[in-house]
């Protein structure tokens, strides 16, 4: 059943706070059926707000990217990351080729070979910042290094490459620079392109072969779904879903577990609780809100849901859901059962979501070592929102701890 706008509010809602969710959600969540809601454009959504709703859309086979008017189709938000692709026809079919061409480099037994090269980055990273001592910003000393050299060794692509990638990232997301987004997504698959051509003319090397890069060029069946002018794309694509996402989330993460001291200090003291705050971290600090924007592929009746109609999936609201989670706004690290669906749900699940529990772990459980650490305060240390970009995160997030007993635990 479908309702009208229940808000004046245009998606994507803004929240209140770090730890809040926009204010309507609780309202929405309480309303038989999907509301249709304007959104920042302009243009019109259905808003799907609880979780069985979002969860039954993500394995609706009528839903999907693509549409059949790229250009005239309604949108979420004016960035790059949210506009809608085109292939309208053969969408199923290539989503099929591309997920077994990828599914094999983020197979549980694959990623878990980035766990010693994982922990080894950060262990250097928080190395360095207790030697330099306090203030520490979380998000430019930690996260973003931790979750950008993960990347360089999935993808297999140099430091400067990764850089370049990062910017391109930052301006995909942001408001109002989708022809910049393009202009430098062209760049970079040019350099792509080149370094695949490249590694083509070489012997295969053994010590490189987990990478994607590696694999693609020099893989054989490992790239034989996709086609040549395809796999530049897939290495854009795999940067581009998973750094700024798995980054953001720890930095919230760390937000939380700051602001809740009884869970930070549960934590700090039994390590062995570290899967359950990373799944805690992954259902409730949601930066940006964890809005997906998918379009109907055919008329779907019994939602008054039109054929080419904006449909955006909200998993911030279905992941805070009274009806699945008990006490559902309150952050619990030893939550069980605990069934979010962070990463979807159906064909569109997430392929890295083990790679981010991973990166997840490894960050969480360096945060340890600093068993003092708390949120540095004062007005020009509060930590903001970073409302430039769909995808939100904070901008960044000061921290102090006791230096001298920190040290001593190096």
């Amino acid at each position: 059943m479908a309702l009208e706008s229940s808000s004046e509010l245009a998606l994507p809602y803004p929240s209140p706070h770090v730890t809040g969710e926009p204010c309507p959600f609780a309202e929405l969540r309480s309303m038989p059926g999907f509301t249709r809601q304007p959104t920042s454009t302009g243009d019109e959504a259905w808003l799907i707000a609880t979780y069985d709703g979002v969860k039954d859309m993500c394995g609706d086979p009528r839903i999907g990217k693509s549409h059949p008017d790229p250009q005239q189709a309604p949108r979420l938000w004016d960035a790059a990351l949210m506009e809608a692709t085109g292939g309208h026809e053969d969408e199923a079919a290539n989503h099929q080729r591309w997920r077994h061409t990828l599914s094999r480099y983020f197979s549980s037994r694959r990623t878990a070979r980035w766990r010693p090269a994982a922990e080894a980055r950060f262990d250097g990273l928080v190395r360095t910042r207790l030697a330099a001592g306090p203030p520490m910003d979380v998000r430019a000393d930690l996260a973003n290094p931790l979750a950008a050299g993960v990347m360089r060794d999935v993808l297999g692509i140099s430091e400067d490459l990764c850089h370049s990638m990062t910017e391109w990232s930052d301006t995909a997301r942001a408001h109002g620079k989708a022809q910049e987004a393009a202009r430098l997504r062209r760049r970079l698959r040019d350099h792509v392109d080149a370094d695949l051509r490249r590694l083509r003319t070489q012997p295969y090397d053994p010590t490189q072969g987990d990478s994607l890069l590696v694999g693609l060029a020099q893989g054989g069946t490992e790239a034989e779904y996709l086609r040549d002018d395809e796999l530049a794309d897939a290495v854009l694509d795999v940067f581009l879903a998973g750094f700024e996402t798995v980054a953001a989330r720890m930095v919230y993460g760390a937000f939380f577990l700051l602001a809740c001291p009884d869970q930070w200090s549960a934590l700090r003291e039994d390590v062995s609780l570290v899967p359950g705050a990373v799944e805690e971290i992954l259902r409730l600090a949601v930066p940006g809100g964890g809005w997906i924007p998918r379009y109907a592929q055919v008329d779907i009746p019994h939602a008054s849901i039109g054929a080419g109609d904006l449909v955006v999936l909200s998993f911030q609201s279905a992941n805070r859901d009274d009806a699945v989670f008990n006490d559902a706004s309150t952050f619990n690290i030893r939550r069980e059962p605990n069934p979010h669906i962070a990463f979807g749900h159906g064909k569109y699940y997430c392929l890295g979501a083990t790679l981010a529990r991973l990166e997840l772990s490894v960050f969480l459980t360096g945060l340890t070592r600093f068993p003092r650490l708390r949120m540095a305060r004062g007005p020009a240390e509060e930590p903001q929102i970073d409302r430039q970009k769909v995808t939100g995160g904070l901008n960044r997030l000061l921290v102090t701890w006791e230096n001298a007993e920190d040290s001593q635990r190096v």
